[in-house]
């Protein structure tokens, strides 16, 4: 299987692609990123991609036949709104809709194009909030409000006010054939060796980096039930798939 993956040079991206170069479904990982990556792997081919908005023909033919995209590119530090909104938002939402359109649109079988987005930390979907002390701005452009749907100015909303989660969950409705969405929400993210002891993570609403890597790697091979992706379901089943992964087993049933 081929996947694409963003962020790789990143803290969380990092991980997913090491677990990628590991994984016996795996056969090829197309790294979309700005700049180069220190190591090279049989597995792993990286474009330097500038403009995450637009794809040339060039990029989308070495995309060609990726079945899923992992989606850890963006900011979790507030930034302007505009930033924000270009990174978070613009930038996701251009590339679920191209990949869908490109790629999923030559999936055979019933099969659709997996898109896992990494959201970001204390998210809120109430875009109603005014009182959100902390990176405020970062965790309202992350998800959205829905709109009224019998509402004349729907298409504005979307635009204006419907936010990543919301917005990667309407194309789906739009594009049901050809996309499958999931977004992964985890709470704090811990490193790997980290001196807080496990048992307290469920308390503290964390989760270790190769936990929730090992998760979003098993939803781009094999989907998920759901299209959100809570923390403890990231962190239940990721230990579970680490372990059985770093074995050399592929998934919980195998």
């Amino acid at each position: 299987m081929k996947i694409i993956l963003t962020g790789a040079t990143g803290f969380i991206g990092e991980h997913v692609l090491s677990f990628a170069r590991i994984h016996p479904a795996i056969t090829s990982i197309l790294v979309l990123s700005r700049r180069n990556l220190p190591m090279m792997h049989p597995k792993v081919k990286v474009i330097i991609q500038k403009d995450f908005l637009n794809y040339s023909d060039d990029v989308l033919e070495a995309c060609a036949g990726a079945e899923a995209c992992i989606w850890s590119l963006g900011v979790a530090r507030s930034l302007s709104p505009e930033d924000n909104r270009r990174i978070n938002l613009d930038y996701t939402l251009a590339a679920a809709e191209t990949f869908a359109r490109v790629l999923g649109s030559k999936m055979e079988g019933g099969r659709k194009f997996r898109f896992v987005y990494l959201s970001g930390m204390m998210t809120e979907r109430d875009q109603t909030k005014k009182n959100l002390w902390f990176m405020a701005e970062a965790r309202l452009i992350r998800v959205g409000r829905p709109c009224d749907p019998q509402s004349s100015s729907r298409p504005q909303c979307l635009l204006e006010q419907g936010e990543v989660e919301n917005r990667l969950m309407e194309l789906q409705r739009q594009l049901p054939e050809q996309l499958a969405s999931y977004v992964a929400r985890p709470g704090g993210v811990l490193a790997t060796n980290s001196f807080f002891p496990s048992l307290l993570e469920p308390l503290a609403r964390a989760i270790t980096v190769d936990d929730l890597a090992a998760k979003m790697l098993d939803t781009a091979i094999n989907g998920h039930r759901t299209q959100i992706v809570e923390l403890d379901v990231l962190r239940d089943e990721g230990k579970t798939l680490k372990k059985q992964l770093l074995k050399g087993k592929k998934s919980p049933s195998d």
